[in-house]
């Protein structure tokens, strides 16, 4: 099989230019003027966050100087069942550091700063924040409240993302809804218009660009519509189906393709158990977005 990795292919459509700039913008402010700006960068699963700070992180790669780790950009997942204290860990470990057991959040606290001041950050980005919107009213207000604490203490600018649920983390405390009052979002495709059919498409073409094998015309306004209701505009969604449909096609030795390959790819990694009539590339499928109880987009937003 000849290799295809469609999420090599980084496609600069607007909303991920704009929120790439808005963190370029608070880090460039941090070098001239010494303020440490924060900003929320919200949006549904699978509309490309991380894949925004994943490229804002690759441009200033971690360096091993002589006397220090420099970590220009401080990469963090915040931990699925988040607490203070396992977030204060995730931290020391992004910045190489093994917590010691049995430590206090407060010790941990002291260990951060000293070593984000050590290891010369500038952008400390926590991935995945609305994980703490999960948890109950009092973790929620413990969480705030400890982010603003140490906020007050660090030289870096900050930059949280995740749903859109995470910002009920900021509405619990006044300082913190004050500094991360800068929020960008990134959106679904929307083909209802003319402009985001033409970006839908576009970034669809850029994905398949490097595909070894040709495929249907995705220009074709019936093709762009099963590919739209099949991801519901969302780039992981478009991903997925790219490379499924690719895997199947060239498993079968086919020279192309075809809208059969993309409706395999559907069931395997968007819904296995969609029947002809919810799968768009059906010849029963029946125009309704698959947004319904149980279908794949049903309550994206949080």
């Amino acid at each position: 099989m000849k290799r295809f990795n469609v999420r090599k292919s980084i496609v600069e459509h607007p909303d991920f230019v704009a929120a790439l700039k808005s963190i370029e913008d608070i880090h460039q402010w941090l070098r001239e003027s010494g303020e440490a700006g924060c900003l929320a960068t919200v949006g549904e699963s699978g509309a490309g966050k991380s894949t925004v700070l994943e490229c804002y992180r690759a441009k200033f790669p971690v360096r091993e100087e002589v006397l220090r780790r420099h970590v220009p950009v401080l990469y963090v997942i915040v931990p699925a069942v988040p607490t203070v204290r396992s977030l204060a860990e995730a931290i020391l470990i992004a910045l190489g550091e093994i917590p010691q057991v049995g430590q206090s959040s407060a010790r941990l606290t002291e260990q951060i700063v000293k070593l984000v001041h050590g290891c010369g950050v500038e952008i400390i980005m926590l991935d995945e924040f609305q994980h703490f919107v999960e948890g109950d009213r009092r973790s929620l207000r413990q969480v705030a409240n400890w982010l603003k604490v140490l906020l007050d203490r660090l030289p870096a600018a900050v930059v949280l993302s995740g749903l859109p649920s995470l910002l009920s983390v900021l509405r619990v405390n006044g300082q913190l809804r004050r500094r991360f009052s800068r929020v960008t979002e990134i959106r679904r495709f929307d083909v209802n218009t003319r402009e985001g059919a033409e970006t839908f498409i576009g970034v669809m073409q850029a994905l398949a660009k490097d595909m070894p094998l040709p495929m249907t015309d995705i220009t074709d306004k019936c093709v762009a519509m099963k590919l739209y209701y099949a991801t519901a505009g969302l780039v992981d969604y478009m991903c997925k189906l790219l490379s499924g449909a690719y895997q199947i096609a060239e498993r079968r030795g086919a020279k192309a393709v075809a809208l059969h390959d993309f409706a395999a790819a559907f069931r395997v990694h968007i819904w296995k158990d969609a029947p002809p009539s919810r799968n768009p590339f059906d010849s029963k499928f029946n125009g309704v977005p698959l947004d319904q109880p149980g279908e794949p987009f049903a309550g994206d937003v949080q």
